[in-house]
């Protein structure tokens, strides 16, 4: 009776289910190997396949969009929670594509466990069974797209705004351990920070001009330039946009902009929430 469920479930749903259950517990069991990286020449051996391992997991994670890509006969039409997921994804694809040339095992050890959290929640609340429903749109997919990595860029920024004001922190005590030896130096954080906040910049301009040709077109229900989503993106685009040009900014220092980074990623969050909450935004993914 126990396997009653599986016998009568479509092996597109099996393999979907599979992928949610692995893909959480594989993304913070990877992040554990890159918290190895914070022991030097005393890290294990196993911590060698962290980067490969999380290469799989990117193609797992793929492969469980393929198959709600294959039900769909196109591109996936995804809900709120399948979304969050593919900002996991993002973020995760992101990580790797910057670090190719630099590996930044100390970075992905706060960038990880983010993928992984992202991931599980959308795990814990995604439907079990792949819809079979119409593609979307080819203007739907690539707002969907952008979104997916402007948000994944606008993490990163945060994640690595983060990691400066620690890194000036330790320096300001002169706690010179571990975390301070590990992390690249200030320059390199900073340079970070407004890279990805420059591509959350330019994925963002992209993706929100294409949801509002997409609103205008379809004739969107509700849809204002005053809806709270709308705002909160519009004033999310222009924050990390400050944050990209803040080097050629007067006043505004490296440490300011980190700062203001976390807080835009703060902001994210609230705009992901506000996405998710029944009749607060015309922008409800169902």
């Amino acid at each position: 009776m126990i396997f009653a469920p599986l016998a009568l479930a479509s092996a597109q749903d099996v393999l979907a289910q599979a992928l949610q259950v692995a893909l959480p517990c594989g993304y913070l069991m990877t992040a554990l190997l890159f918290v190895m990286a914070f022991a030097g020449e005393a890290e294990p051996r196993v911590a060698r396949i962290r980067r490969p391992m999380l290469r799989g997991l990117l193609v797992l994670h793929l492969l469980l969009f393929g198959v709600h890509g294959y039900q769909s006969g196109g591109f996936p039409r995804f809900d709120v929670w399948m979304s969050l997921s593919s900002v996991a994804f993002a973020t995760g694809l992101l990580f790797v594509g910057i670090t190719i040339r630099t590996p930044q095992p100390t970075v992905g050890a706060i960038t990880l466990p983010v993928v992984g959290a992202l991931q599980m929640v959308s795990s814990m609340f995604a439907r079990m069974q792949v819809q079979t429903v119409d593609p979307a749109p080819v203007a739907t997919a690539v707002h969907v797209t952008t979104a997916a990595l402007a948000c994944a860029a606008i993490v990163l920024s945060g994640l690595y705004g983060f990691l400066y004001l620690l890194l000036l922190r330790q320096m300001k005590r002169q706690t010179f351990g571990a975390i301070f030896q590990r992390l690249p130096d200030l320059t390199r954080l900073a340079q970070m920070t407004r890279r990805s906040a420059l591509a959350g910049f330019g994925g963002l301009a992209l993706g929100v001009n294409i949801g509002f040709a997409i609103a205008h077109s379809a004739g969107t229900s509700g849809f204002r330039y005053v809806d709270p989503t709308v705002l909160l993106a519009l004033g999310v685009w222009l924050h990390f946009g400050l944050i990209a040009f803040s080097r050629r900014i007067p006043g505004l220092t490296a440490q300011r902009a980190s700062w203001a980074a976390v807080g835009g990623l703060v902001v994210l969050i609230a705009t992901l929430f506000l996405a998710v909450v029944p009749g607060a935004t015309f922008h409800a993914l169902s």
